[in-house]
């Protein structure tokens, strides 16, 4: 049987397409609806969601600048026949941009997998809360702290069974979104499925008692809430009292060092963006999203739909991953001196797997990794290409693209009645593309 069309499909010289976010759903939601949900976020969605954060209006903003010409762009030279392409800029923002989220989640992998994960078995553990519950951290992100230390406590305490004195190594992340872009607070998180003693030798831990790791991470999120006077000793009597309190942790099946492949999906699946385009249908009025899952699908105004995202942009500042125990900065960083000093006095270290090289975080590796085509390849004549400038002026910026033929910026197609004005443009600064 010959090659299957997939992997004939690989083989080949594919060109790089740059993607155009004007014609996505979400841009086009965005688009239309940022500043009409500014105005009317008061009346109709404040009770909700709460205030409107600056940060929110600032994502949607720089989201619109995300990926379109007009903002700038960096321009490659093919170094054989100098022919050239332009690569525009990305907002890096996080909780809306469906492309850079995807950026941050290889990223993210990769670091993991390089340089904080060590070549021991590990699982993919999730944390998650009841519905009763969720409202405090909707509207106050702070006590998003409360859910990593109780999940980080419980696993010590779950860990402890096998080596008292052991450590073990969890990166943990807080996740918002639920199928529908509900606001699901929960953990994701990836740990070693053991502890290391002392001299770093790892202990595998063989079994996990999920129900036990769930009824521990659940008395600590009660005791946690109860100490800031946000809920009872009734409340705590009433969710400890039901058959299913809606505490859960899951275990994933092990994960060996050596599945490469699986380490890097479940390192970008715990860091995955709330949100994604190939989900998005708008028909007339309604925005139609689909889940993942099981295949249904939720209805909503374009308002709702942009109101119901606001809840997973993060703070500007906000740390949405913790790393704990073993695979903590800390504890890597007194790795490496320990490491350093030995070499300095010529004491001999037991033999260390061979390092790899740091992942890596280019534009051109991410494309690769994703679309498994090389983006700075020439498509005239398959040399390499190299970046050779970035044009941010304005000016210089719409005479490139001007005699390139291409448009700085194509105005979405509206929602439903009359498009926009010919002059509108997310950004007044750039009126001249218009």
């Amino acid at each position: 049987m010959g090659d299957r069309v997939w992997e004939r499909r690989k083989l080949e010289s594919r060109p790089y397409v740059r993607r155009i976010p004007e014609r996505t759903a979400l841009y086009r939601l965005v688009y239309q609806e940022r500043d009409v949900l500014e105005r009317c976020w008061a009346e109709r969605f404040q009770s909700g969601y709460g205030a409107l954060r600056r940060e929110v209006l600032e994502t949607l903003d720089a989201y619109l600048d995300c990926g379109i010409l007009a903002h700038g762009v960096a321009r490659a030279e093919c170094e054989s026949c100098r022919h050239s392409i332009i690569i525009p800029f990305s907002c890096k923002k996080r909780g809306v941009c469906p492309s850079c989220a995807a950026k941050r989640a290889l990223i993210f992998a990769g670091h993991l997998h390089e340089e904080v994960l060590s070549p021991v078995p590990s699982r993919h553990v999730v944390f998650s809360i009841p519905k009763r519950l969720r409202p405090f951290m909707k509207y106050d992100r702070s006590l998003n702290d409360i859910l990593f230390a109780a999940a980080w406590q419980s696993l010590r305490e779950m860990f402890g069974a096998v080596l008292p004195e052991g450590r073990p190594g969890a990166v943990l992340v807080l996740q918002t979104a639920g199928e529908s872009l509900n606001f699901n607070v929960h953990i994701h998180g990836i740990c070693s499925d053991g502890v290391f003693d002392s001299d770093g030798n790892f202990h595998e831990l063989g079994f996990m008692d999920t129900d036990k790791l769930a009824e521990l991470f659940g008395h600590r999120v009660l005791s946690a809430l109860k100490e800031r006077s946000l809920i009872s000793d009734t409340v705590v009597a009433q969710i400890l009292g039901q058959t299913h309190t809606g505490f859960s942790a899951w275990w994933g099946e092990p994960i060996e060092p050596g599945d490469e492949s699986h380490r890097l999906f479940v390192a970008g699946y715990i860091d995955r963006g709330p949100v994604a385009n190939c989900r998005i249908e708008i028909n007339d009025d309604i925005v139609t999203y689909h889940t993942s899952k099981d295949g249904l699908t939720h209805e909503f105004s374009p308002l709702e739909f942009l109101a119901r995202l606001t809840p997973h942009i993060p703070k500007k500042w906000e740390s949405t991953v913790r790393f704990f125990g073993h695979f903590s900065h800390r504890a890597r960083g007194a790795r490496k001196r320990k490491e350093a000093l030995a070499q300095d006095t010529g004491a001999i270290l037991p033999a260390q797997p061979e390092q790899k090289k740091k992942a890596s975080k280019s534009w051109a590796a991410l494309i690769k990794r994703v679309f498994e085509l090389e983006p700075l390849i020439c498509p005239k004549c398959q040399g390499s290409m190299k970046i050779k400038a970035f044009i941010t002026d304005t000016k210089e910026v719409k005479r490139l693209l001007d005699h390139l033929g291409i448009p700085p910026f194509i105005k979405p197609e509206p929602i439903s009645g009359p498009a926009p004005p010919d002059g509108f443009i997310p950004d007044p600064t750039n009126l001249q593309f218009a």
